[in-house]
């Protein structure tokens, strides 16, 4: 279930889903289909591509996640950050955000998603990122890196530490 208009987020999900299960097309024991999906773009050999990480509004089946679609974007694998992050709701906000800020010490890991855009979408993507959030560099729980939302730390002295929760979705589906 997702709000209104946001039919090609649970679309790309679905298809995320299904092609994760493999093996055949219900009990028809027939192969699955590849089907060219509108939400899923295909990639080029050509093009270069750049992971982004994101942690809210731009999860699937949240609000802004059309943004990443119609860039297209494929989602690569759901995850969790290194224990290294707090998360926080920000406050003064219409949409509601979150903010993971990077810690010296401490932390939680904290649900992330991984899309990819190709470097093209991925400027445009950034462009519409109002502060206090902004893209840089996100240490996943394998120890990879890829290019992630982060927020700046002035903006959650009066924010609400949800770090505990483990992710956005666990704050957000509590309203």
């Amino acid at each position: 279930m997702a709000p209104a208009w946001h039919d090609l987020s649970l679309c790309s999900l679905g298809a995320a889903f299904h092609a994760s299960l493999g093996g055949t097309l219900g009990a028809t024991n027939l192969p699955l289909p590849t089907l060219p999906e509108p939400a899923i773009a295909a990639k080029s050999s050509s093009e270069e591509r750049v992971k982004i990480a994101v942690v809210g509004a731009h999860l699937s089946g949240e609000p802004l996640n059309y943004q990443l679609i119609e860039g297209g974007g494929v989602l690569v694998r759901a995850c969790r950050t290194s224990p290294i992050y707090k998360l926080y709701a920000l406050t003064g906000t219409a949409l509601g955000k979150p903010g993971l800020v990077r810690q010296i010490e401490g932390g939680s890991a904290i649900e992330v998603e991984v899309w990819e855009l190709s470097i093209s979408a991925f400027g445009g993507f950034v462009a519409k990122i109002p502060p206090p959030l902004g893209i840089g560099t996100l240490v996943l729980e394998d120890g990879s890196t890829v290019q992630g939302f982060l927020c700046e730390p002035y903006a959650v002295a009066d924010a609400i530490d949800i770090s505990h929760l483990g992710g956005w979705r666990a704050y957000s589906f509590r309203f």
